[in-house]
């Protein structure tokens, strides 16, 4: 594990600093810890497997590892995909025991619920859509299942992106879901011209 390193964007480290710096409620800072648990979970299933990691890219969409070495199979990628949502889900239940005793353990929680289950969702930036992109491919060409995934992509960033719109106009709450959701609608389509 010696030579990796964690590369964050500029812009994202300062924001990062700067919502922590001014949350008084210490949310940012358990969902912070949440994130970080979901990453580690990648992480873990990476040594587990042997795969050698050059670094981790953070910017304002999540995390990417970069490997080094060896082209992964399939089957690998996809457990490698699979760890963090699985890492986000266990410590959302095990910090579920201990609702009663902390408000923090309540926080963590739904932070890692939430991280977890919106990482199972089949779009392609997602860990869900790379699952979904790896057992495509075992099961179809190349091309079939990047129709496929970019069809499925789009139907659920579209949802997402609903769901944010209703709890704006519905709720008045729900921005920050909403500027996520439009980011990762141009995000997709940026894609889509590369």
């Amino acid at each position: 594990m010696s030579g990796k390193r964690l590369r964050i964007a500029p812009s994202v480290l300062i924001l990062m600093l700067f919502i922590l710096w001014n949350d008084r409620t210490g949310v940012s800072l358990l969902t912070l810890l949440a994130a970080l648990l979901h990453e580690g979970g990648h992480f873990l299933a990476a040594w587990l497997m042997r795969i050698d990691m050059r670094a981790m890219r953070l910017n304002f969409l999540g995390a990417r590892l970069e490997i080094t070495g060896r082209m992964l199979s399939f089957g690998e990628e996809w457990l490698l995909c699979a760890a963090g949502p699985i890492a986000s889900l266990l410590g959302a239940m095990m910090a579920a025991l201990f609702w009663k005793a902390s408000p923090a353990a309540e926080i963590f929680s739904c932070a890692s619920l939430v991280l977890g289950v919106l990482n199972l969702l089949p779009i392609r930036s997602f860990d869900g859509g790379r699952m979904l992109e790896c057992a495509l491919y075992v099961w179809t060409d190349a091309r079939f299942a990047t129709a496929i995934l970019r069809g499925i992509s789009f139907t659920f960033l579209f949802l997402l992106w609903s769901v944010a719109v209703y709890f704006l106009l519905r709720a008045g709450d729900g921005l920050s879901l909403f500027c996520f959701s439009l980011a990762l609608f141009l995000r997709f389509f940026e894609d889509e011209k590369s």
